[in-house]
């Protein structure tokens, strides 16, 4: 979810070469909801915040991450088609901040390490045009102020024990001498009100104890794969809203 400049190569030439993969993956999802409103004889609106940390058994750095899979519980609405679009060709040519307006969904952070130096970014995440019946959902990535690489998720409803699944590539993030960049934590959080004053979550109407269920799915640069699964509590913390 980050870099891929001569100018970060550059900086990472003097550092020497990373470790050696030495253990098994480890990945932890983190989810959390809080409420933004509570309108009667409506489902609540709520923003919703996704994670991970993914890392090792023995600490060293894993392996890239080349594929995620979130599965968001069941009885939850999206709606992206109440908010605009941007593409990637428009963040090319003017940025983020050439987006048209309405089109954004949230913001967040990561973290990757090459050649064992983390290196944070900020993320900020647009909707996109839809593709047929699935909507698309881009996850813009900066580092070090001026590189970046987007990411294209798909998003889908599903049934069974969850109601929605993510998916999103990750693309290799080389730097010198054709090493990658390892993700090793991302936080994201996503929401906002669209036309009409349409959300673009829903919360579920009804909760069963423990609460709602999310899972993601882990695949890596070396074949290997992980999951994890997380609740969030049926008693959701309520945030200010000031509108």
């Amino acid at each position: 979810m980050i870099v891929r400049s001569a100018a970060v190569a550059l900086a990472l030439a003097v550092l020497g070469a990373g470790p050696a993969r030495a253990a098994d993956h480890t990945q932890h999802l983190d989810v959390a909801a809080e409420l933004v409103r509570q309108p009667a004889g409506k489902p609540w609106i709520v923003d919703l915040t996704i994670g991970a940390q993914l890392g090792s058994t023995d600490g060293t750095v894993p392996e890239p991450v080349d594929h995620m899979v979130f599965k968001f519980t069941r009885g939850a609405k999206v709606h992206p088609e109440a908010f605009g679009t941007c593409t990637l060709q428009i963040i090319d040519d003017k940025g983020p901040g050439g987006c048209p307006q309405g089109s954004r969904l949230g913001d967040g952070k990561a973290v990757a390490n090459a050649l064992q130096t983390d290196f944070p970014a900020t993320i900020d995440v647009f909707n996109a045009p839809a593709s047929g019946r699935d909507a698309k959902i881009i996850i813009y990535a900066r580092a070090l102020g001026t590189v970046v690489i987007p990411l294209v998720g798909t998003l889908k409803k599903t049934s069974g024990k969850y109601g929605y699944t993510l998916d999103v590539p990750v693309p290799r993030i080389r730097t010198v001498g054709d090493m990658d960049a390892s993700i090793t934590s991302f936080e994201v959080t996503v929401g906002g009100i669209g036309r009409k004053r349409v959300p673009f979550i829903e919360a579920p109407t009804s909760c069963t104890k423990p609460g709602w269920p999310f899972f993601g799915s882990f695949s890596y640069a070396d074949g290997a794969s992980g999951t994890s699964a997380a609740t969030i509590p049926c008693l959701l913390k309520a945030v200010d809203d000031e509108s």
